[in-house]
């Protein structure tokens, strides 16, 4: 999975981009911060990263 992809999973599933620091973002869905998600853009993601990040946040 690409790390676009990843983006797009996190907006399908309600969450809103809140800011970016530096190549890692931040997502907010009802009054909740997530922990810094990496973005590479067309980069592979880890695969044990992106089913942990899925397992976490619904994805």
């Amino acid at each position: 999975m690409k790390y676009s992809e990843l983006h797009k999973r996190f907006i399908r599933a309600g969450w809103k981009f809140d800011h970016a620091v530096g190549s890692h973002y931040f997502y907010t869905k009802n009054g909740i911060k997530s922990e810094p998600i990496p973005f590479n853009g067309s980069k592979e993601i880890p695969k044990g990263m992106a089913i942990n990040l899925i397992k976490k946040y619904g994805l």
